[in-house]
C-alpha cells in the first residue's frame, strides 16, 4: 500500500505530514515502534518508524544525521513522531534532516494510542494480504479443474487470458513455436529493460518492458519471465499491460500460470524423453543389429511406421563436436521433411535419419543441399552422407555404409554432402582398416612435392582438375600459361616423370587426390566456428 493511501485511513486521517510531497509514493509493507539508534539491526524496507524521540535526547548531531542516513539506505517508508506531553513540537533539525534524506515526516497528535495507530496500518495491509491470497487460491482452482482434463500449452495460455484479461504470449524459442491471446504486438522495439524487485509472494525473475510501437506512435508496458525447464531451453512468457505499474494480484495469476505451465513442460519433457529412447532402441535394433531374418525385421519396422514403402535411404552427420549438438535437433527436423516416414539413430558420434518412400530414385545430393544451405553456411565443419537407396533386405549393410563414409570423409574431404559414388576408386579402400592402404597410393616424390613445394603442388593438382588443359589451368590460378608451362617443367623434372606419358600421369593423379582430399579435411576440421 501508498504511504498516502494509508494517511487517508482511519486514525491516520488526523496526522500532519511535514515534508510535503516527499516519498508519497513509497510502498508500506510494515510498521514498528523504535526508541534506539540502531535502526540497523530493527527496521527493513518498505516499514513505517513510529517513535516519540526519548532515545535522541543528548545525542550529538553527526549520530543524528547518521540515523537519517541509514533510515535512506534501509528503504524506510516513513517516519511517524507521536507527540506527547514532554513533546510539544518537532524539533527544527528532526524536519531539515527528513528533507535532507527525503523521509516523509508524519505528526501525530498526543491522544492517539500507538495501537490505535498500529491497527489502522495494519488492518488494510492485513486486508489487501488476504485479498491477494485468495487471488491465489481462486487462480489455482481454476488451474487445478483444467489439469484434470490433460490441457495443451494452448488451453493453458487461454486460460490464463480469460484469468488476466491482457494480451499474453508464450514464446518457445528454440522450438520456434509461439501461443498468444488477445492483440499482441508483433514489431514494438524495446525502449527499456527494468528488473522488478522480487516480491512477498513471488519466486519468479520479472523485466518490465518499455516498448514502442512505430506503426501506432505510442508506447506500452509489458512484463516479460524467462521460464527455464527441460522441454524448451529457450522460453519466454510476456504479459502486456495496460498501465506501467504491475498489480501484485496480476503476478498471483502469472505465478500460478508459470507453476501450471512448468508441469506441462516437465511431462512433456518426460513423454519426450520416454518417446525418443523407444524410437532410438527400435532403430538400434532395425540398424545396428539388425534381424536376419525378414520376419522379424518386418515386425520391428511395423512397430516403428517404417514398412508401408519399398525404399530406403539414410543420411547421416558427425555430432562430436559441441558446435555439432547444438544444431542437431534442429538439422534432423529438417532432414525429417524430406519425406513422410522417417526414424532417426541417435549415437553419442553421429546421428542418422532413415526414411521409407516408394520412389525409386532416391533424394538427391542437390536436395539435401538446398534443404541444409543455411546450416552448411554457418557451420562449414559439417559433413553429411546420403546413403544408396536400399530395399528392406539390404537394411544392414545402410548404417555401416554410411559411417564408412562419414570415416572416410573425416580423413580425406572430398564435399560438405557426400555419397558413395562421389569416392569412385577409392570405395575400396573405405573401411577404416583399409584406410591406412591408402598412403601406399601416394608415390613418394609426390609427398615430397606437397610437403617442399606446395605451389607447385597445387598447380599439378589444378593441371589434371582442368583435364591437364594450360589454358584452363591459368584462368584457375590467375596466372599466366608460360608461367604454369615453365612450374609444369619443373613438377617433371623433381617428379622424374614425363607428362605425355598417360600410365605415368595416372598413377600420380590418384596419389594428387588422396594429398589434396587429406589436406582439405585437416583445414576443415580446423576451421574456426
Amino acid at each position: 500500500m501508498k504511504l498516502k493511501e494509508l494517511l487517508a485511513q482511519g486514525e491516520l486521517k488526523t496526522s500532519k505530514i511535514l515534508t510535503k510531497d516527499i516519498g508519497l509514493e513509497n510502498d508500506v509493507e510494515s510498521a514498528m515502534v523504535l526508541e534506539a539508534m540502531d535502526i540497523e539491526n530493527w527496521s527493513k524496507k518498505n516499514q513505517l518508524i513510529l517513535t516519540s524521540f526519548y532515545a535522541f535526547n543528548g545525542v550529538p548531531e553527526d549520530d543524528l544525521e547518521e540515523f537519517f542516513s541509514k533510515m535512506q539506505q534501509i528503504g524506510v517508508s516513513g517516519l511517524v513522531v507521536k507527540m506527547d506531553r514532554l513533546i510539544k513540537i518537532i524539533p527544527k533539525w528532526v524536519i531539515e534532516l527528513s528533507f535532507k534524506y527525503e523521509i516523509p515526516l508524519i505528526k501525530i497528535a498526543q491522544e492517539v494510542s500507538y495501537e490505535k495507530i498500529l491497527l489502522t496500518i495494519y488492518e488494510p495491509l492485513l486486508n489487501y494480504q488476504t485479498h491477494i491470497l485468495r487471488t491465489y487460491y481462486e487462480v489455482r482452482q481454476r488451474f487445478t479443474k483444467l489439469e484434470r482434463s490433460y490441457p495443451s500449452l494452448e488451453q493453458i495460455m487461454e486460460e490464463f487470458y480469460q484469468i488476466i484479461n491482457y494480451p499474453c504470449n508464450l514464446k518457445l524459442i528454440d522450438k520456434q513455436q509461439e501461443i498468444y491471446f488477445g492483440k499482441v504486438p508483433k514489431n514494438d522495439v524495446v525502449l527499456n529493460r527494468e528488473s522488478l524487485a522480487s516480491g512477498e509472494f513471488t519466486k519468479n525473475d520479472y523485466t518490465l518492458l518499455t516498448l514502442f510501437s512505430q506503426q501506432e506512435g505510442k508506447t506500452r508496458s509489458a512484463l516479460e519471465v524467462s521460464l527455464f525447464n527441460p522441454y524448451s531451453s529457450n522460453c519466454l512468457l510476456l504479459v502486456y499491460l495496460d498501465q506501467p505499474e504491475v498489480k501484485e494480484t496480476d503476478l498471483m495469476i502469472i505465478e500460478n500460470t508459470i507453476d501450471v505451465l512448468q508441469e506441462k513442460f516437465n511431462t512433456e519433457y518426460l513423454l519426450k524423453k520416454e518417446r525418443y529412447e523407444r524410437l532410438n532402441n527400435l532403430a538400434d535394433a532395425i540398424l545396428q543389429n539388425t534381424p536376419n531374418n525378414l520376419e522379424e525385421l518386418e515386425s520391428l519396422l511395423k512397430e516403428a511406421d517404417m514398412n508401408q514403402y519399398t525404399f530406403y535411404q539414410a543420411i547421416a552427420f558427425p555430432t562430436k563436436t559441441p558446435e555439432a549438438q547444438l544444431i542437431k535437433d534442429r538439422t534432423l527436423n529438417l532432414l525429417k521433411t524430406l519425406k513422410s516416414k522417417s526414424i532417426f539413430f541417435d549415437h553419442h558420434n553421429y546421428s542418422l535419419i532413415l526414411l521409407n518412400f516408394d520412389q525409386e530414385k532416391g533424394i538427391a545430393k542437390t536436395d539435401v543441399k538446398r534443404l541444409l544451405t543455411e546450416i552448411l553456411e554457418f557451420h562449414p565443419a559439417m559433413t553429411f552422407v546420403l546413403s544408396s537407396l536400399k530395399r528392406k533386405h539390404e537394411l544392414k549393410e545402410i548404417l555401416m555404409e554410411c559411417l564408412d563414409i562419414l570415416n572416410f570423409s573425416e580423413e580425406f574431404y572430398h564435399d560438405d554432402v557426400v555419397e558413395l559414388a562421389d569416392i569412385g576408386i577409392f570405395r575400396h579402400f573405405i573401411r577404416s582398416e583399409q584406410l591406412e592402404m591408402i598412403d601406399e597410393l601416394v608415390p613418394a616424390k609426390l609427398l615430397a612435392l606437397s610437403q617442399e613445394s606446395y605451389d607447385l603442388f597445387e598447380t599439378f593438382y589444378q593441371f589434371l582438375h582442368n583435364n591437364r588443359n594450360y589454358k584452363q589451368t591459368a584462368e584457375a590460378m590467375f596466372l599466366h600459361s608460360k608461367t604454369i608451362r615453365y612450374r609444369l617443367t619443373k613438377i617433371e623434372q623433381f617428379l622424374s616423370i614425363e607428362l605425355d606419358d598417360p600410365l605415368q600421369v595416372m598413377n600420380h593423379e590418384i596419389g594428387t587426390y588422396i594429398i589434396k582430399m587429406r589436406r582439405n579435411a585437416i583445414e576443415k576440421n580446423n576451421h574456426p566456428n
